[in-house]
């Protein structure tokens, strides 16, 4: 398998039709190229495999698996590429970078003949390895398959010719490229028109764009010690469960742990387990054989598999049914995990991170969480506080959430000081993942730069007139003594159209000051039309607006 005594070694994405496409007999592109390439006498050494989350590291221990059962001896390595957008042509390049960097670092001095595959994986994955041979980035050869069905029934692969396709010139980089090399990508990028992940923040810093966003924000002493107890517990090999709520960060929490142990090198596989259908679960976990199940055409190897020699986050491990708790337990313990419809037990030597947002004890009182299971994977426990404990982090998260959207998009967009003070007094039950999407959704709607109350989502605006009402009504109470009710009426009788007129103003003075004086706004978050409201402001409220008011108004 060797050519001139090089070692031949091909990069690829793994793709969807890999290794089989779903309800499709002929072979995937890696596979095709592979059995190809063996049949005639050019296969190759090592395939360096860039896989783009755990569903994909999966199928490339599935290649692995259907390549040996061909007789094919090519040595596999999969490599861990997280990506939170697959067409983002600026994501793909600075992971690109890395990826590329790490392959060289594992792959040693030994003199190697580097193809890339242009067949699996998205346009924009394609796109970036074709551009990194052009420019001189790393030197390979380009390949493109032709499937069977359009070469006469036999699949043939063909070398892409460069000829008459516009040099990229740029200067000589030496490896290892490191940064230089995540620069020079960008430089690639803009070349071709798409938009750098690298402009300036709203805050004036520069940006790296959306990996910036993934970095912890460490203000609050709760989140400090979460964050510190994860990173010791990282440098041993026992299981952490992590509880907290929905969004508060146990993706982030689960991936430096990972990143800060002794099996970085690893990959790192989330399986949402509330996501999973409880009839396919042990499938998704343990793998399963072909004909084990109905619509079981193909083997697969399952999420633990694919997270050999790394990490296995499950997320919302509550969410598990009794006898996959039981799998699931064995495979802690023994490191081996049994597909379904096989009897033979596989190797699975994995570092287990749980997460939930649910009450594991009560569980276990009810009987739908296996108590063994429960005292294995709380080995070390790390609470994650609620945003609504950890209010001093908003604003440092407001202005790393609004820089990485000013630097995806190319924008000098900022959050306004009133809508700030919203922001950090509202509870948040969806916790950062909330904040972050209420952000999103301002900046994309607001008609100007200045992010203020009137563009944040309404339900949180609704969320602050209650409060501030509910607020402005014990206030009344306690005025009226010791928290007597102020629905009271006094001996002398009560002036009620003036009292309720009283707390019409309120909430419309409320509603003013949230929307910052918009009048439409305003009216949108008590329920009113644009016109009902301005006359009420000029009819019946308007001894109560103050010259202030007016002026905003």
């Amino acid at each position: 398998m060797l050519t001139m005594n090089k070692t031949r070694s091909l990069i690829a994405f793994v793709g969807m039709r890999d290794p089989y496409p779903e309800s499709d007999d002929e072979p995937g592109p890696l596979l095709s190229l592979l059995l190809s390439s063996e049949k005639a006498g050019n296969g190759y050494d090592e395939a360096w495999l860039f896989c783009t989350g755990g569903t994909f590291l999966e199928r490339a221990h599935d290649l692995e698996r259907e390549a040996r059962d061909e007789g094919i001896t090519t040595r596999f390595y999969p490599v861990d590429f997280p990506l939170k957008d697959v067409i983002d042509y600026a994501e793909i390049w600075s992971q690109l970078g890395h990826g590329l960097e790490t392959i060289r670092q594992k792959a040693g001095s030994l003199e190697r003949e580097w193809v890339f595959l242009l067949d699996s994986g998205t346009p924009q994955m394609k796109t970036t390895l074709f551009l990194a041979a052009r420019s001189g980035l790393f030197p390979a050869r380009l390949v493109q398959g032709i499937p069977a069905r359009f070469a006469g029934g036999t699949y043939k692969s063909r070398e892409v010719r460069l000829d008459g396709i516009p040099e990229i010139r740029l200067p000589q980089l030496e490896p290892p490229f490191g940064e230089a090399m995540s620069q020079r990508l960008y430089s690639i990028v803009e070349m071709v028109g798409a938009k750098p992940a690298r402009l300036e923040a709203a805050t004036g810093e520069p940006a790296t764009g959306d990996s910036a966003a993934d970095e912890p924000v460490v203000v609050s002493t709760a989140f400090a010690e979460a964050l510190r107890k994860a990173l010791s517990a990282a440098r041993y090999e026992d299981p952490v469960l992590m509880l907290g709520e929905t969004g508060t960060g146990k993706t982030m929490v689960a991936r430096r742990i990972h990143a800060a142990g002794s099996r970085a090198a690893g990959p790192f596989v989330e399986v949402n387990c509330s996501a999973i259908p409880q009839s396919m679960a042990e499938s998704e976990l343990f793998g399963h054989v072909r004909g084990a199940f109905t619509g079981a055409d193909k083997a697969r190897s399952g999420k633990f598999r694919a997270a050999q020699g790394g990490t296995l986050f499950l997320d919302e491990v509550g969410d598990l049914s009794p006898d996959v708790q039981a799998k699931l337990l064995k495979a802690i313990e023994d490191k081996v995990v049994t597909p379904v419809g096989s009897d033979e037990p596989v190797a699975a030597d994995t570092r287990l991170v749980a997460a939930t947002n649910r009450d594991l004890a009560l569980m276990i009182q009810e009987g739908t969480f296996r108590r063994d299971l429960y005292e294995r994977l709380k080995v070390v426990v790390i609470r994650l506080p609620p945003l609504r404990e950890r209010r001093e982090d908003i604003r440092p998260l407001v202005l790393r959430f609004m820089a990485s959207f000013n630097a995806k998009y190319g924008e000098r967009r900022h959050v306004t000081e009133d809508a700030l003070a919203l922001l950090e007094s509202y509870s948040w039950p969806g916790n950062v993942r909330e904040l972050q999407n209420a952000l999103r959704s301002a900046a994309c709607s607001a008609a100007s730069v200045a992010l203020g109350p009137e563009s944040l989502p309404e339900e949180l605006l609704r969320a602050a007139v209650a409060s501030n009402g509910e607020r402005a009504e014990r206030d009344s109470a306690e005025i009226a003594g010791a928290g007597v009710p102020a629905a009271v009426i006094p001996p002398e009788g009560v002036n009620l159209k003036a009292r309720l007129l009283q707390v019409e103003w309120e909430y419309v003075s409320i509603a003013l000051r949230i929307s910052g004086g918009n009048r439409e706004t305003a009216a949108k978050l008590l329920g009113m039309t644009g016109h009902a409201f301005r006359k009420a402001l000029r009819e019946r409220l308007s001894a109560f607006a103050d010259e202030g008011w007016e002026e905003g108004i």
